[in-house]
C-alpha cells in the first residue's frame, strides 16, 4: 500500500477519535456552570484554543486530567484576565467584579498559598470543597472584615493578602 494511501486512511480513522475528544471536553467543561450558562458559553481548552465558539460572553474550560478529583471551570471575562495572570505567575489586571462558576467541585488546594503543589503543616490544605462560586472584587480592602476559614460554614477569602485574593461561595457544603 502506498504511503499517502496508508495516511490518508490512518487520518480517516483518526477523525472520529478527535471528534469524540473534543466532546468530551465539552461535556466536561459544560458541567463547570449553570446550563443557561455553559451550553452558550465558548468552550476552551487549557492552552486557551477555543473548542466551541459561544455567543454569551462566558468561557468554559474542561476537567484538567492532572489533577486529583475534577475541577471544570466556566468564567467571566475578569476571571479569565485572573486565570490568565495565575498561569503566569503576574498580577491579575481585572478592574470589574469578576464570578466563575466550578459546579462539580475543586482539586485539593491549599486556602493559604496559591502556587502549593501538596500539604503543609502551614497552607492550610482544604478538600472536598463541592461546587462553588468564586467572586473577584477588584478593591482587596474589601476583604477585612471576611473570614478566611474555609470550615466557617460560608463563605470566606481564599488567598488572602495575594494578588490572587477572592472570595469562595460554597453552594452545598463547607469543604470537609
Amino acid at each position: 500500500m502506498p504511503r499517502s494511501t496508508l495516511a490518508v486512511l490512518t487520518l480517516i480513522l483518526a477523525l472520529p477519535l478527535c471528534a469524540q475528544a473534543q466532546d468530551a471536553k465539552i461535556a466536561s467543561a459544560e458541567k463547570a456552570g449553570p446550563a443557561s450558562i455553559s451550553e452558550n458559553a465558548t468552550i476552551l481548552d487549557w492552552s486557551g484554543d477555543v473548542i466551541r465558539e459561544g455567543t454569551n460572553g462566558w468561557l468554559c474550560l474542561p476537567d484538567r486530567a492532572n489533577t486529583e478529583g475534577e475541577d471544570p471551570w466556566c468564567v467571566d471575562a475578569p476571571w479569565w484576565d485572573f486565570l490568565q495572570a495565575f498561569i503566569a505567575k503576574r498580577e491579575p489586571e481585572y478592574e470589574q467584579v469578576g464570578i466563575a462558576y466550578m459546579m462539580v467541585d475543586d482539586s485539593p488546594v491549599s486556602n493559604t498559598d496559591p502556587y502549593a503543589t501538596e500539604p503543609t503543616e502551614d497552607n492550610q490544605w482544604i478538600s472536598g470543597v463541592g461546587p462553588h462560586l468564586m467572586i473577584l472584587v477588584p478593591d482587596h480592602s474589601s476583604f477585612e472584615s471576611m473570614s478566611t476559614d474555609p470550615y466557617n460554614g460560608g463563605p470566606w477569602i481564599m488567598w488572602a493578602n495575594t494578588p490572587y485574593a477572592h472570595i469562595m461561595v460554597p453552594l452545598k457544603h463547607p469543604p470537609k
